[in-house]
């Protein structure tokens, strides 16, 4: 039978992490592994995509300087703590620490995106919270997690209402969890969604999965179609 990478590259995106979910023999470790760098190496890719997009548009990012910053040394320090912590990690978020870094798209959308808002009102007001993604560091997310020593619930990153700077929760998951694909809890219409499930829904919608809630009989911003043109898939 082909490995899962090979079945990974050759199209098989959905079947091959189905299959990881459902458990992942020490014999497959490695070949799992494989899977976990080639997807989270695109999700890097698109992230930077979507960066570089939003800045020629003239997003205002709320963060500029945390918008988007690769894996460091400080979070390959951050992951081995996380594990003499809590144990191994599930092997998405270990492999979003190690590829991905931190991504964050909190801002003032504008007239291109006239729902995202941070520092000023939405151009449009429609109740709709855009959600726009938000990934945490390894290292920042051990610094939310030292609270959390006996495993548990860990906040992951800001729900909805805090990305709109309203007060609100968190996207959360459970460590030590899910060996392979985490729980993302917290995720709006989207109960038991995984790590690597909400990053394909927030890439597919441009990194602003919230839009997915905007009713039937309001135009989609033009804009969302430049963000996700010619994304990888993964």
């Amino acid at each position: 039978m082909a490995s899962w990478i090979s079945r990974y590259r050759d199209g098989e995106l959905y079947p091959v992490w189905q299959e990881m979910r459902a458990g992942v023999p020490g014999a497959l470790r490695e070949d799992a592994e494989e899977v976990v760098r080639e997807t989270m190496t695109r999700v890097a890719l698109n992230c930077d995509v979507i960066v570089e997009r939003l800045n020629e548009a003239g997003f205002v990012f709320a963060m500029p300087d945390d918008t988007r910053v690769r894996p460091t040394a400080a979070d390959t320090r951050a992951i081995a703590q996380l594990e003499r912590s809590f144990g191994e990690l599930p092997l998405a978020l270990r492999g979003c620490f190690e590829h991905v870094g931190s991504v964050d798209l909190l801002g003032d959308g504008g007239a291109a995106l006239p729902h995202v808002s941070y520092h000023q009102d939405p151009h449009e007001e429609s109740g709709l919270l855009p959600d726009p993604l938000c990934l945490p560091s390894a290292a920042d997310f051990l610094s939310l997690a030292e609270s959390f020593r006996d495993g548990g619930t860990v906040p992951f990153a800001p729900d909805d209402l805090h990305k709109a700077n309203i007060s609100g929760s968190s996207h959360s998951l459970e460590l030590p969890g899910s060996p392979v694909d985490p729980v993302l809890d917290g995720v709006p219409r989207r109960p038991g969604i995984t790590l690597v499930e909400y990053l394909r829904l927030s890439l597919a919608w441009g990194g602003f999965p919230g839009y997915d809630a905007l009713p039937l009989d309001r135009p989609l911003p033009p804009m969302l179609e430049v963000l996700r043109r010619d994304l990888r898939m993964f």
